[in-house]
């Protein structure tokens, strides 16, 4: 399985979906044409720790962002209940790279907060990776003929 980080916002994007199908989700912001209510998907400060051989101990911060109209009424209920089905869901997230069985990736340190009427979910996701090394095999071998003539 290879782990990427398309393939971290797709998950995430698919758990946002089961429950919330009518709010898009954007992995960039958009200045125009972006719908409310959405939801946005960005990294926050990230490590990538090296480790024995070709693996690697990636710390992936992510902040899910929920945007709403401004100053609607039942506004901050609607941010209550998405954080509350967020911290249901988010405990272990299913994660696809599209070759197979999904496998679960754990979430830790999940804190939220509001600023601005807008929801951010924070949150890191920890993994082990191992980094495929390309191996350049031999194709042709040269054969060198020199040898040491002996003069007797």
């Amino acid at each position: 399985m290879t782990f990427t980080l398309e393939c971290v916002v797709d998950s995430l994007a698919g758990v946002l979906a089961r429950q919330y199908p009518d709010y898009p989700v954007y992995t960039s912001p958009n200045q125009q044409g972006t719908s409310v209510p959405c939801f946005f998907i960005f990294f926050m400060p990230s490590t990538l720790e090296g480790h024995v051989g070709n693996r690697y101990f990636r710390d992936l911060g992510i902040d899910i962002v929920f945007v709403q109209q401004r100053n609607i009424v039942n506004g901050t209920a609607q941010i209550h209940a998405i954080a509350d089905y967020l911290d249901e869901v988010l405990e272990l997230v299913p994660y696809s790279d599209g070759s197979g069985e999904p496998r679960f990736l754990r979430v830790h340190e999940k804190e939220w907060k509001t600023e601005d009427d807008e929801l951010h979910y924070q949150f890191h996701i920890r993994e082990r990776v191992a980094v495929r090394k390309e191996v350049n095999r031999m194709q042709r071998m040269e054969e060198n003929r020199a040898y040491v003539r002996n003069e007797a």
